[in-house]
């Protein structure tokens, strides 16, 4: 499904919101690690900020990919004159795909970010 995924929302807007859910969950693991050896919180709280800015990020892109698919989808309904309301429908999901993926990573990276911010950072 993944996989899949990654084609139908378009391979140049999904594989950088995938790269961000790994960079996101490197951040995570790293900053876990860092806090049990004792890093400073100068470096902590940057990497905190990192993860949500990520997270932003991913959605931003998302956001991006659907608005251009859109858009593009809208260019060839007006060269073909019209389109089903299934193709409609199809098209619409398949433009939702990676706002979806990046709006979970957004809303992952700000519960990781307040959870270590509000227990780890105070």
């Amino acid at each position: 499904m993944i996989i899949r995924h990654l084609y139908e929302g378009g391979i140049w807007f999904m594989l950088p919101i995938y790269l961000m859910w790994v960079v996101v969950a490197v951040l995570t693991v790293r900053f876990l690690l860092k806090r049990h050896h004792g890093a400073e919180k100068v470096v902590l709280k940057r990497m905190n900020t990192s993860i949500l800015f990520f997270g932003s990020l991913a959605f931003l892109a998302g956001i991006m990919g659907q608005i251009l698919g859109l858009f593009e989808a809208l260019i060839v309904i007006q060269d073909l004159g019209g389109v089903s309301a299934s193709m409609l429908a199809a098209g619409l999901r398949v433009s939702m795909i990676g706002t979806v993926y990046g709006f979970a990573l957004f809303m992952l990276s700000v519960i990781i970010w307040y959870l270590f911010r509000h227990f780890f950072l105070k």
